[in-house]
């Protein structure tokens, strides 16, 4: 599924735009998150369901074979499922649950996934003909759908479906506006190429253009079905929502936001040195310089560390890197992507 970002304002008379929320896309978000560390950070309940429960990531991550895994980790298989199902738009998770293994039973086998790189496309072809082929697999595959449903029910329950449900309502405002298809699915991110504008293009008359708001969605996606372009789009949340993705990264930033603590951070990085050492750099009490060590240490910022019998301070570069690339992500978010693919050369979803 490649970043898709604003597509160019052309309307095509003969298609039909869909906007609605679809669970399965949800899932497959929620599938992606697994491998992905920022789109953790970013979403809160994300965060929070494969740091208390790692193992369901393992799960997750250990599910598909080689040949079966994608470039980046990511998932689309439950949204090619439930449209192959006429389910795509169902905000119904028992539903699809119920459903899910006699779809997998009846997974398509020709699929055109033009929206797809080569290896990705044939990743997916591969999934598709192990949950047909095998009945062990598609048990051990709805378990595992249960099981990351359950995970990430209460949040979508509590907060999820009302944001989707505003994201549709708000979309379908502009379209009952006359509005060209362009306008409808337009998001905060700009144009990375001709992608989506060839898809639309290639339809069928009839064919559909399937806009989805996505809770779990990290920024956008695009995906190649028969007869149907989707273009998840994410449906931005409440307020609160929003506080809860940057709360983490606001309290990391504002560890060193102290002038006293960055500049320990900055010693640091050139060479381990005790509380002594820093007391003495910058002509302050021990007690003082220990407590702003204390705060870079909860912080992951700092460690401990015995060098010749001296308790020295050493710099965490790997947390220094997270902090960096999470504040990336959020200020520049297609950065995190990489440069702009042209319509040859499809990515695969990463965000």
């Amino acid at each position: 599924m490649p970043f898709y970002h604003e597509p160019p304002a052309v309307e095509e008379p003969s298609i039909e735009v869909v906007v609605g929320g679809s669970i399965a896309t949800e899932l497959d978000w929620v599938l992606l998150a697994a491998s992905e560390p920022a789109f953790r950070r970013d979403h809160a309940t994300l965060g929070r369901i494969y740091a208390e429960s790692p193992r369901l990531g393992e799960r997750v991550r250990d599910f598909w074979d080689t040949p079966e895994s994608t470039d980046c980790g990511g998932s689309m298989e439950l949204a090619i499922l439930a449209h192959h199902g006429g389910i795509l738009f169902s905000l119904d998770a028992e539903e699809l649950l119920d459903r899910l293994e006699a779809l997998c039973a009846d997974a398509p086998a020709e699929l055109r996934l033009a929206s797809e790189t080569p290896r990705d496309r044939e990743a997916m072809r591969a999934r598709l003909a192990r949950l047909r082929s095998s009945a062990d697999a598609r048990r051990a595959y709805v378990e595992l759908m249960r099981d990351v449903w359950a995970a990430v029910r209460p949040d979508w329950v509590r907060n999820g479906r009302r944001s989707v449900e505003a994201a549709v309502a708000a979309r379908r405002e502009i379209q009952h506006r006359g509005a060209p298809w362009g306008e409808i699915v337009r998001s905060t991110y700009r144009p990375g190429g001709r992608v989506l504008d060839d898809l639309v293009a290639s339809l069928p008359s009839g064919g559909i253009v399937a806009v989805v708001p996505a809770y779990f969605a990290h920024l956008g996606s695009l995906v190649d079905l028969p007869g149907t372009v989707m273009i998840g789009v994410r449906a931005e949340g409440s307020g609160a929502e929003a506080r809860a993705r940057t709360e983490n990264l606001a309290r990391r930033l504002k560890t060193i936001s102290d002038p006293t603590r960055l500049a320990i951070v900055e010693v640091l990085r050139t060479s381990p040195s005790t509380v002594s050492d820093l007391a003495e750099i910058f002509s302050l009490a021990q007690p003082t310089v220990s407590n702003h060590v204390k705060i870079l240490r909860d912080a992951g910022i700092v460690a401990n560390a015995t060098r010749g019998g001296r308790r020295e301070l050493v710099l965490q570069h790997g947390a220094l890197d997270e902090l960096l690339d999470h504040l990336e992500g959020m200020l520049d978010p297609a950065r995190q992507s990489g440069p702009p693919r042209t319509a040859a050369e499809p990515a695969a979803l990463s965000a």
